[in-house]
């Protein structure tokens, strides 16, 4: 990566395609597989230069200053220790949002866009929303711009969580009302909403083994990990049953392997209308439920 910048003067000068042939050619021992480490040199450089993929084809000079030069090879140092991009440059995009991201809060996964961007086009407009474990904000703040006029709460465990999430919605223009607190101690405000939505923890603790490096060494475990996968299942269905306006709906992003668990767990809640979906990988990945009857078993 020292070949980069080896030129006599402090400023260097050079065409765009062939920065970015030098940074894959950094990055081929982390990141083996040449289309996705392509794809995280354009998201680098997208961050760093501002270039966009139209640029790749006019392939401009690039004038890369002393202090660029810093943050090129910071940037490759932490990728080379599988640091994910997007805690690299600070910021991910969900559902056309660019979402400030830090260690303190999960990377949202495409596969929780998939259900929030189901969910904005299959329901009718709620009145009131709240999101449990909310982390970047990113499910709570596009729920918001989408329903313009439903109320939005918040919550999370994590107060540094809050802080981005806060952040996220004040940069976008959001009104969201966020509350650091802990589900499976504390109980909530005394309030009702007619959308409650989650992506709780749901990794058990035997499944780590399966995480790669980029995950386990840098994520939140907080949001992540859980000795009993039906924890957050059974404490937030017990708090939806009280706190779900009648005919309000539920919606959990869910463990793959936990699916028929988490059905079972509400029905025997009293939830009807009970829809277990599979994402884009064909793996279950979210359920949705209405509580018909607030009075039931």
């Amino acid at each position: 990566m020292s070949l980069l910048f080896n030129a006599a003067s402090p400023v260097v000068s050079i065409p765009l395609r062939t920065l970015s042939d030098l940074l894959c050619k950094a990055l081929a021992l982390p990141i083996p597989n040449p289309l996705e480490c392509r794809a995280i040199v354009q998201q680098l450089l997208a961050a760093y230069l501002q270039v966009e993929l139209a640029d790749y084809i006019l392939n401009p000079l690039c004038t890369i200053s002393p202090a660029l030069q810093k943050k090129l090879l910071d940037a490759v140092s932490r990728l080379n220790k599988h640091e994910p991009i997007q805690y690299v440059i600070g910021a991910t995009y969900f559902a056309g949002n660019r979402l400030k991201v830090t260690p303190a809060v999960l990377i949202p996964r495409p596969e929780t866009e998939e259900w929030v961007t189901f969910l904005m086009h299959q329901l009718s407009p709620p009145t009131s929303i709240l999101d449990i474990g909310t982390g970047s904000g990113c499910i709570a703040i596009t729920l918001k711009q989408h329903f313009p006029q439903a109320a939005v709460d918040a919550i999370d465990i994590s107060k540094e969580a809050l802080a981005i999430a806060a952040y996220n919605a004040a940069q976008l223009g959001v009104a969201v009302h966020f509350i650091e607190m802990d589900i499976l101690t504390e109980p909530l405000p005394a309030t009702h909403w007619s959308l409650i939505v989650s992506n709780p923890p749901y990794v058990r603790l035997q499944e780590q083994s399966l995480m790669h490096a980029n995950v386990l060494d840098y994520e939140p475990h907080l949001a992540l990990f859980v000795h009993d996968g039906l924890l957050f299942y059974r404490r937030i269905i017990q708090l939806a049953v009280r706190h779900l306006s009648l005919n309000g709906i539920l919606c959990l992003e869910i463990n793959e392997a936990l699916g028929e668990k988490v059905v079972d767990l509400l029905y025997r809640a009293n939830f009807k209308q009970i829809c277990l979906y599979k994402d884009m990988h064909q793996k279950e990945r979210w359920v949705i439920a209405v509580l018909e009857d607030k009075h039931g078993s």
